[in-house]
């Protein structure tokens, strides 16, 4: 009796393999996109270098049919890829639309889920309404002096608040506070679950 020896793949290897499918099948089909618009393009390089050579003649009074095909004929054949290479570039101009929409959307949705995970924060914190808005102030990379401005308020305010801030989310300045938005943000993008409430580190 024949028997049929049955070989288990390493169960990393066969998950390497099956995330790998998509990015293959996703760049085949940029390959094939690629190779779709440059046939597009060459079509409308000949058709524009054709009628520039019809327009010629006409301007020359010179006469363009051959012997084996009609003006006409030729200009009916041309017109057709020219059509086609128009639906090309138009379907892959409304998909580039369509990529660009979903990825605003996308950064629309990262910008509000980062405001989540600091407004969360601040609310462990305990940051008072006028605390929370320099701190703001301060991740966005605004000094002492314009943040004085635009609350309209004096240069030693802004500093004291600041450092109350500081005390509160036990960091030692302004690099460390946003690092540690920071470092929320990118435990969200390789998958750590970021909802649960983080303590902010000690001072001790």
């Amino acid at each position: 009796m024949m028997t049929i020896e049955v070989h288990h793949l390493d169960p990393s290897i066969a998950k390497s393999l099956v995330n790998r499918t998509p990015e293959m099948s996703l760049s085949k089909t940029r390959a094939f996109e690629v190779r779709t618009l440059l046939f597009s393009f060459v079509v409308i390089a000949f058709g524009v270098v054709f009628f520039m050579i019809d327009v010629i003649a006409d301007w020359f009074r010179l006469d363009m049919n051959t012997a084996w095909i009609e003006h006409d004929v030729m200009e009916l054949f041309l017109t057709f890829p020219l059509v086609f290479a128009m639906i090309v570039i138009g379907m892959q101009l409304v998909r580039l639309l369509r990529e660009h929409r979903v990825a605003q959307e996308s950064v629309q949705v990262a910008s509000g889920e980062l405001l989540n995970v600091i407004y969360r924060h601040f609310d462990e914190w305990k940051l008072s309404p006028s605390e929370r808005e320099v701190a703001l102030l301060l991740m966005k990379g605004m000094s002492t002096q314009e943040i004085a401005d635009i609350r309209d308020t004096k240069i030693g305010t802004v500093k004291s608040q600041s450092s109350a801030i500081y005390q509160k989310a036990g960091v030692r300045g302004r690099n460390e506070l946003v690092a540690y938005f920071v470092e929320d943000l990118l435990a969200g993008e390789v998958g750590i679950d970021t909802s649960v409430p983080a303590t902010p580190p000690n001072n001790t």
